[in-house]
């Protein structure tokens, strides 16, 4: 009868084999392992030990080292409404970079789908230990968080706690981003302008507008020559609107700025039936860089991306970082030139 092999898993490499590799004792890469700053080590035993790790690819084991420190070396992540947008679940993404670089994982919790808005979820991340929360929401808002957030280190990126709550706030910068592309309509020589936005209360149509209102008086564009009106952020209203302010061809404005890029769609569809084709008779532009929408569209849609992967690497950042940093920190949106904005067409032709 043949015998059979025997497979056997390849054993783990220790801190006994890095400590034999480097020619140190185990504490001493203990010490150096978990950056034991208040033992004296020598730089060249410290360099030898490092060295002598990463040629092993020793990995620490992490459930060890939290119970031996107590301290945890996982993330919750409480997702509100992100499945719902799927652009917004970079933020994910951009939380998992930054952690995972500094040995950690995540727990990611999507309160949309639970009855009790999340609140056992959290319970339970709490109960578990982790070092801190990420509370993320698909767009700039006020937010009741559930209860649990205070009792560990919570950063909110792309929404607020409710009024003056202290917070650690990651957020777009939503007035830099109307400014560059209201400055790039103006630039391109257009001065009879008109605002499609969402609604008026909306914090991120403010800070749009704000930026737009900046890059107006920037380019000594008299207010009265730009058109203002509110919808809803979606494709209809942007339809609506643009009709509305197509409609009079005496004061027909030669660029429209939309507060998205949905509402741009909407805008381009009312252009279209107006028998008006965009750049050459009606420049538009957005805001989002909506994945599969704006480079999508016929003609490609200028507007301005919404960093929410890098909002996530920055709350992951802030979340593990020493000390505690309370207060809006902005991330810049990047300003996406494509050709459905061109110089307006010379009068008489």
């Amino acid at each position: 009868m043949a015998s059979r092999k025997r497979t056997t898993q390849k054993q783990r490499v220790t801190m006994k084999d890095v400590a034999r590799h480097a020619g140190v004792s185990q504490p001493t890469v203990s010490f150096v392992l978990n950056d034991r700053r208040d033992v004296s080590i020598a730089a060249e035993t410290r360099t030898r030990v490092l060295e002598a790790a990463k040629e092993l690819k020793f990995q620490p084991n992490r459930a060890a080292q939290s119970l031996r420190s107590n301290r945890s070396y996982t993330v919750g992540v409480i997702a509100d409404r992100l499945v719902s947008q799927p652009y917004a679940g970079h933020i994910v993404l951009g939380v998992q970079q930054a952690v995972q670089e500094a040995g950690y994982v995540c727990f990611v919790v999507e309160t949309a789908q639970t009855t009790d808005g999340g609140k056992a979820a959290v319970e339970n991340l709490v109960q578990q230990g982790v070092a801190g929360l990420v509370y993320a929401a698909p767009g700039p808002e006020y937010v009741t968080p559930v209860d649990g957030l205070d009792t560990v280190p919570t950063v909110f990126v792309n929404c607020f706690p409710p009024g003056g709550t202290p917070a650690v706030t990651v957020l777009a910068d939503e007035y830099q981003g109307g400014y560059d592309v209201a400055a790039a309509v103006f630039a391109a020589g257009h001065a009879d302008v008109a605002f499609l936005g969402g609604p008026e209360d909306d914090y991120a149509c403010q800070e749009r507008k704000r930026g737009l209102d900046r890059a107006a008086a920037d380019a000594r564009i008299p207010s009265t020559q730009i058109s203002i009106t509110f919808g809803t952020f979606q494709v209809g209203s942007g339809y609506d609107l643009a009709v509305a302010v197509l409609a009079d061809a005496a004061n027909r404005p030669t660029a429209i700025i939309c507060g998205n890029d949905r509402m741009a769609v909407g805008a381009l569809m009312a252009a279209q039936s107006l028998g008006m084709r965009c750049p050459e008779d009606i420049s538009i532009v957005g805001f989002d860089d909506q994945p599969d929408l704006a480079d999508q569209m016929h003609p490609p849609l200028t507007t301005v991306a919404l960093p929410h992967q890098q909002m996530g690497f920055e709350a992951g950042t802030l979340l593990l970082a020493e000390a505690e940093q309370p207060g809006r920190h902005l991330v810049p949106c990047e300003y996406v030139a494509r050709s459905s904005l061109a110089a307006p067409r010379p009068e008489g032709t």
